[in-house]
């Protein structure tokens, strides 16, 4: 073994250690109707879009994939100045939920999603010290990567083709800036947002064992076992990246929400998950807002609430 491969085991052998959550990424037809959504049922605060950043002069490079197999494409061009995105934030808790608008069609990648499965979560991304060695980690294990964007030769975001098993894409960006910080801690001051604690997000899949094998082969950890959820009739394993739980569920008998969303939609993000100090208090809150329950609470499970009429995920909420 030469030294590079060497290196390159040394490293997955904690992937995602000095990982920091960025945000979840929703791909939505609507973004205005998708963030009312959101805040009219008091689970998100609209923060906007991104606003305009700060980019150094010099020369941008773009390598995006048209579609979710391939076709890749390549674009240079002149930065400096201020960019601004088309995305929209919600705030839910302390996690960041980007909601990119697209339109169905031939263009990019994520375009092809939409068209597929319609409105959801495709990617979740996240800030490391190590962006280069990390993407360069996951391409040797067959992770294709789909979206390249750098800035005078320094990476600036790299999407990595993890879907294999779950449906989930992994976005990494380089750590942020304090700009950035700043204004991240601004959205969380904001007194409509609630104090939940993001845990991660349940994935439905159609094989665990094949999927939590295939996320051990990259690298992530994982100390859990293989359990049984009765009252959410679902098996389910988690594995760790960086700070966000990827909890793996394969459905236990037909008649559960993790059953339902793989027949509807495939493989894939079904729900987010979050801490919360009160599940009762939550609870009538949420159902003040009008979003229904559709579990009865658990002390083990928590209890989903059905907020899928856009973005077609769940929200369910854990007591610490």
């Amino acid at each position: 073994m030469n030294s590079n491969n060497r290196q390159l085991e040394k490293r997955a052998k904690k992937l995602g250690a000095n990982w920091t959550l960025n945000h979840v990424g929703m791909t939505v037809a609507n973004r205005n109707a998708t963030l009312s959504h959101y805040q009219n049922l008091g689970v998100g605060v609209s923060v906007g879009p991104q606003p305009l950043l700060p980019h150094e002069d010099g020369e941008g490079s773009l390598m995006f994939y048209r579609t979710l197999t391939g076709d890749p494409v390549t674009n240079t061009y002149r930065t400096g100045g201020v960019h601004n995105f088309t995305d929209g934030e919600s705030q839910i808790g302390d996690c960041q939920l980007e909601c990119y608008p697209m339109r169905p069609g031939p263009g990019i990648f994520l375009s092809e999603y939409l068209a597929q499965k319609g409105s959801g979560i495709n990617h979740i991304c996240f800030n490391s010290t190590t962006v280069e060695a990390d993407t360069e980690l996951l391409v040797s294990k067959g992770c294709n990567l789909m979206f390249n964007a750098t800035v005078n030769g320094k990476t600036v975001e790299n999407y990595l083709d993890t879907r294999l098993h779950g449906d989930l894409m992994i976005s990494l960006r380089p750590p942020a800036s304090d700009w950035e910080k700043a204004w991240k801690m601004n959205n969380l001051s904001h007194p409509l947002v609630n104090d939940w604690r993001f845990r991660g997000v349940g994935i439905a899949v159609s094989n665990l064992a094949e999927t939590i094998e295939y996320y051990q082969s990259l690298g992530f950890p994982t100390n859990a076992k293989r359990q049984i959820d009765q009252h959410l009739g679902r098996f389910h394993q988690h594995i760790k990246a960086g700070p966000v739980t990827f909890e793996f569920c394969e459905p236990h008998g037909n008649n559960s929400l993790c059953a339902e969303s793989l027949e509807s939609r495939g493989e894939g993000v079904f729900e987010l998950i979050f801490e919360v100090s009160d599940l009762k208090a939550a609870a009538h809150r949420l159902k003040d807002h009008g979003l229904p329950c559709c579990t009865e609470a658990s002390s083990k499970s928590g209890q989903c609430f059905d907020s899928r009429a856009e973005g077609n995920t769940l929200i369910r909420l854990i007591e610490k």
